[in-house]
């Protein structure tokens, strides 16, 4: 008993796998004993093939208003003008993104024309303004001469600090010395 799995029985008889499980759905009892499912695969015996080959032959052509056709084709029908209408859609709206980039760049360059016209005429009052409340200038040689002389002294050292413990007296020195040596520098750093 020769078996075969589905795709090669739908290459032999030409047609989709897909159609194959449709018609084994649609009409179960045509050859439920020659189908066998082995680990979620399905067979199909040779005698099988041939009862599934003799249906599909018998199968009438779906019936189209204008013409015979077979339900692939008119699938295939359906599916272009489907393609067709959503390819239109498209078109649509490209010409209406199109419209509206156009639109918003006319905009832009609206305001940036303007926007440089504001920048231009603020330009021209702060020249106004700064002519007007301008000082004189005076001539760079009297205001040389105008400044008065300062004298720079030299630098000196500065004064020694004392002896922190020179006042203290000599108990007092030796608890500096020994508990408060801290006390003892001369400068604070």
């Amino acid at each position: 008993m020769e078996k075969l799995k589905i795709n090669q029985v739908a290459q032999e008889l030409g047609v989709t796998p897909a159609g194959i499980y449709k018609r084994l759905k649609t009409d179960p009892q045509l050859v439920e004993n020659h189908v066998i499912k082995e680990k979620n695969t399905t067979f199909i015996t040779r005698e099988g093939v041939e009862i599934l080959r003799e249906a599909m032959q018998k199968m009438p052509p779906v019936c189209n208003s204008t013409s015979f056709q077979p339900v692939e084709n008119q699938a295939m029908k359906h599916l272009q003008e489907v393609i067709a209408n959503q390819q239109k859609t498209i078109d649509a709206l490209i010409g209406r993104q199109a419209e509206e980039r156009q639109r918003s760049d006319t905009i832009i360059m609206k305001l940036a024309n303007d926007l440089e016209t504001t920048r231009k005429a603020t330009l021209a009052i702060e020249a106004k303004v700064d002519t007007l409340t301008k000082k004189p200038e005076k001539d760079p040689i009297e205001e040389i001469f105008a400044k008065p002389i300062t004298r720079v002294e030299a630098w000196q050292p500065p004064a020694k600090s004392p002896d922190p413990l020179e006042r203290l007296g000599f108990l007092e020195k030796i608890w500096v010395k020994f508990v408060e040596p801290q006390r003892m520098r001369r400068y604070d750093s």
